[in-house]
């Protein structure tokens, strides 16, 4: 009996799993297809932190975003290529190198922060304020879980 049940949580882990990763797909195309300034998902994200963050290393950067320092150097290269970002030796210590977002990238995440709001509603709507709060909620707790294996393993 408890095998069977194991089992049946393994089937239903596995099909909340694939759920997830399609739904993550589809959000991720969503935005690609329809914030209108040719970015992807991470790119945006990028802009956006620097937006609300202030100009920051790209090892900074990639600890909040939970990538690698090179994947955002490479991001970053791309982004300056489109005049959103600048790279900026710190004052202080002229070794360090800072991602600063430019006048144009404000003006694209301001664009961005409304086409987000849209996409947002298009993708929840039908769930009532109580599911988001629960989604959220859950979102939390499996975040929590990942975070508090994550420190376990680096001890």
């Amino acid at each position: 009996m408890w095998s069977a049940m194991k089992e049946q949580r393994q089937q239903d882990l596995i099909q909340l799993e694939n759920a997830f990763i399609q739904m993550k797909r589809r959000m991720d195309s969503e935005w690609t297809k329809t914030n209108g300034f040719g970015l992807n998902g991470m790119q945006a994200r990028i802009l956006i932190r620097l937006f609300e963050d202030g100009s920051q290393k790209a090892s900074v950067l990639a600890e909040k975003l939970l990538v690698t320092a090179g994947a955002i150097t490479g991001i970053a290269d791309k982004l300056i290529d489109m005049e959103y970002l600048e790279r900026e030796r710190d004052l202080d210590d002229r070794r360090v190198v800072n991602l600063v977002i430019t006048e144009k990238g404000k003006a694209v995440v301001q664009k961005l922060k409304g086409k987000r709001a849209e996409i947002s509603e298009m993708m929840f709507t039908g769930l009532s304020d109580d599911d988001v709060k629960q989604l959220t909620r859950l979102f939390n707790q499996i975040i929590a879980n990942m975070d508090r294996a994550r420190e376990q393993n680096k001890n």
